[in-house]
Order: C-alpha cells, then sequence, then structure tokens
C-alpha cells in the first residue's frame, strides 16, 4: 500500500507539474532541422527501460555499440522492474528530468504523449534520421497517438501461459489445451492445486491488462472504447474478480499475503522459476528467459483463454522507444533509436528480447541466432497475430485508473471488500478520472 500511494502521489504530480513540460513545443520540426552535435562534441543522453537481469546485460551491450559507433555521445543507463520504472518515470516526467530515450509501451504512450511530454518524432523519420522504410504500416501505426507519431517499435509480441511439461508429467496432468477457455483455465488450475502445487499466481488485479483485458475482448468489450471511456461494464469485472476469488477460496492459487510478497521477485524468484505455481501468464518473448532458468523440460506457451463461442481477446502489442520532449539532445536521442532498430549490431544482441523486431529486415537477420525457445516464442507470436485486433489506446489518466484497479482487487483479495463492493467503487473511481 505504500508504493500504491506513492505512484498515485507521483501520478498527481504529473497533473499539477506537467503544465512545465506543456509550456515547451513538443513539435519535433525546429529539433530536427538541426545537425545534432559535431562530431567532436562531447553529448550526453540517458536511456531507461525496464526488465530483469539478462535484459539489463543485453541492453548494456548495445549501448555498448552505438557508444563505439558514435564515441562522442556518451549513454548513461537507467534501468529497473517494471512497476518501479513507472512509477520512476512519472516522477521523473513531473519534475522535469526525464531520460532522452525512453522505453515506452502502448498502454501508457497516450498518456504521456497527451500531456506533451513526448516529442513528435515524423520529422526525423522524413529526414531519415529515423529509418522506418523497412517497417510495416501497421507497425508504423501502431506508434501513433493521434496521427502522431511517439514511438518506434523495438518488437511485436503476445501474452500468452507458459508451463513445463516436464512438470505436467511428474504429476500426471494433461498440458493445458490450445484453443482453451476461461472454464478450462479454472478447471486446470484446481486439478493442478489437487497434485500439490499452485496452478497459477493470482491475476486478479495489478494491471488492467493483458488479463483483464483479454477477459473483456472475449467478453465482446474492450477497456476503452475509441473516445476514451470505459469499454466494459460491471457485471464483466464482477464475472472476472469473481473467478480469482472462487480460485483463492479454494487454495487453487496464492492467498493474499503470499501473492504481495512474490509481486516484485526478479524473474529467478518469482512463483513460476521456484515451483509454487505451475503455469505462469508472460509475453511470449520472455520465453527463452524462463527457459534458461530450467534445467529440464522444454518450456511451452498457450494462448491466452477464450470464452466457449467467443472472440479472442489478441491485440498488437508491442515495446517502443520514444524521446522526451524536453530532451536537450533530441537529435542524438533520435540516432541512438535508430541504431537499435536498425543496425545489425544491434539487432545480434537484442534478437527477439522484446518481440519480434519491428523491422521486417531486422527479422529475417535474426532468424538464424535465435534459440529453440525463441523460435518456439516467434511461432506463438504469428500464430496469435493471425487474430490479433488493434486496441483502442488508454485515454488521459490510465495510470489512476491502474492505482484504483489495483487497490479494488486487494481489497477483495484481502477479504476488506466483496467482489459486488469493490466492482462498484472501482466503476464509480473510473468515471470520476476519465472525466
Amino acid at each position: 500500500m505504500k508504493k500504491l500511494k506513492m505512484l498515485l502521489m507521483s501520478l498527481v504530480s504529473v497533473v499539477l507539474l506537467v503544465g512545465l513540460v506543456a509550456c515547451s513545443s513538443n513539435d519535433s520540426s525546429e529539433s530536427a532541422s538541426g545537425d545534432g552535435a559535431s562530431k567532436d562534441e562531447k553529448v550526453e543522453i540517458r536511456f531507461a527501460w525496464w526488465g530483469d537481469t539478462k535484459r539489463h546485460e543485453v541492453y548494456n551491450g548495445i549501448v555498448d555499440r552505438f557508444e563505439e559507433k558514435y564515441p562522442n555521445i556518451t549513454v548513461k543507463r537507467e534501468f529497473g522492474g517494471w512497476p518501479e520504472y513507472w512509477e520512476k518515470l512519472a516522477t521523473q516526467i513531473a519534475g522535469g528530468n526525464a531520460p532522452d530515450v525512453i522505453s515506452m509501451h502502448q498502454f501508457y504512450v497516450s498518456d504521456y504523449a497527451r500531456r506533451n511530454a513526448l516529442l513528435e518524432l515524423s520529422d526525423y523519420v522524413s529526414n531519415d534520421t529515423i529509418n522506418q522504410n523497412d517497417f510495416p504500416e501497421s507497425v508504423v501505426d501502431s506508434g501513433k497517438v493521434d496521427d502522431k507519431l511517439f514511438m518506434i517499435a523495438q518488437g511485436v509480441t503476445m501474452p500468452g501461459w507458459v508451463y513445463n511439461p516436464a512438470l505436467f508429467d511428474k504429476l500426471g496432468v494433461e498440458y493445458p489445451d490450445p484453443n482453451w477457455t476461461y472454464e478450462d483455465f479454472v478447471n486446470k488450475v484446481k486439478e493442478l492445486k489437487e497434485k500439490g502445487v499452485w496452478g497459477s499466481q493470482d491475476y486478479s488485479g495489478g494491471q488492467l491488462q493483458p488479463n483483464f483485458r483479454y477477459f473483456a475482448r472475449a467478453n465482446g468489450e474492450d477497456l476503452f472504447t475509441e473516445d476514451g471511456k470505459l469499454g466494459f461494464k460491471k457485471d464483466t469485472l464482477v464475472k472476472w474478480w469473481t473467478m480469482w476469488d472462487e480460485l483463492r477460496k479454494a487454495e487453487a492459487i496464492p492467498d493474499a499475503a503470499t501473492g504481495t510478497e512474490y509481486e516484485t521477485a526478479p524473474l529467478e524468484q518469482n512463483l513460476f522459476v521456484t515451483g509454487k505455481t505451475a503455469m505462469h501468464q508472460i509475453p511470449a518473448n520472455q520465453l527463452y528467459l524462463y527457459q534458461q532458468q530450467f534445467k529440464e523440460g522444454e518450456l511451452q506457451m498457450v494462448r491466452m483463454p477464450s470464452l466457449e463461442g467467443g472472440e479472442k481477446g489478441e491485440y498488437i502489442e508491442g515495446a517502443y522507444l520514444s524521446v522526451a520532449a524536453k530532451s536537450k539532445h533530441p537529435k542524438e536521442a533520435a540516432q541512438f533509436i535508430n541504431f537499435f532498430v536498425n543496425e545489425e549490431k544491434a539487432l545480434e544482441l537484442f534478437k527477439v528480447e522484446q518481440g519480434s523486431p519491428g523491422s521486417t529486415k531486422m527479422a529475417e537477420f535474426v532468424k538464424p541466432l535465435l534459440e529453440p525457445a525463441q523460435t518456439r516464442a516467434v511461432d506463438h507470436i504469428q500464430a496469435a497475430l493471425k487474430d490479433a485486433q488493434t486496441a483502442p489506446y488508454a485515454p488521459l489518466g490510465v495510470n489512476e485508473l491502474e492505482a484504483a484497479f489495483k487497490d479494488s482487487s486487494t481489497a477483495v483479495a484481502f477479504g476488506k471488500m466483496s467482489v459486488e463492493e469493490a466492482a462498484e467503487q472501482f466503476m464509480k473511481q473510473a468515471e470520476s478520472i476519465l472525466k
């Protein structure tokens, strides 16, 4: 709860102080027309990302290679776990001290772009500082908000459920069906508990996406409408939290205290890797990272569950790079992004770290470099892409919505509120936030 209060304070700061950011134009035309620093002028830019220990190694290697090519540019590296990353970024932007190159996500970009915290990048593309010639139109468009380009795709990915067939064989449990439903999921979690292991960790709250978003889409709804309102009904949220509450009461998933204890654990110490749960929800690009933690068994993935007769929930998801609106070195930041997404020396290390490369040319380049687990991840992504759609961008205030969603789901988990009470509370808070 302390972390949540800190996050909310940071978000309030963004709202109050972003006027400082808005005072500076986020139009890249003036900055892009310049040549940036001369080859002899020393420049320092900052690059921030989220991830685990292995990703830090990969990205540090890419930065090292960039600095070799551009010896006049030094890149200061900043990184942290997923929740800490966004909490820190909100504070940095509110204080006018954001990194030059920001790792960005589709779920959060509109919140930052519409607060004038990100630089519009189309001029850097038109003058070839950033080359998007080999990027599919759909991938380019996924980096736009209100038809303005704010993100360049590093990789495209899809979430799913990972499991270890070796463990299932040992327990005598059949593997999850690739086309399973939420009813199948519940039954599988309960079956695994009967065999002595939690089926899954508690995914009832924490983030609106991907888990609840996919459930909403399977019900023919979505998190948001195109005009920035809630796209799901209270009854859908009640069904979602009821499903997890019943699993929790059946002790088929960890109790609330245990879930909270492991919430921010690094990959190598999380519930799945340590054998406390049998299935785990991850983006496909992380499959090989998890595989490295298992000496026995070839990890496999299945798609997100659907409803009997309902729609598949997948949508195009990815990881992106943006430039801060107040960056003092936007040209060099754009050069760094171009190196990251288009240079073979970068993709030799990146491979499919945060999804299949946005550039089709680089996607072909990395194929021979992939480990078996990475190839399986790409296969998973390609299979899901056949049904994937473009999701509406989150409206302004999504960070506050996430905090409210987590507060309400946590209250249910700890028995402080009923599902009905929590859902009613969240819907009222959401309506107020979105206004």
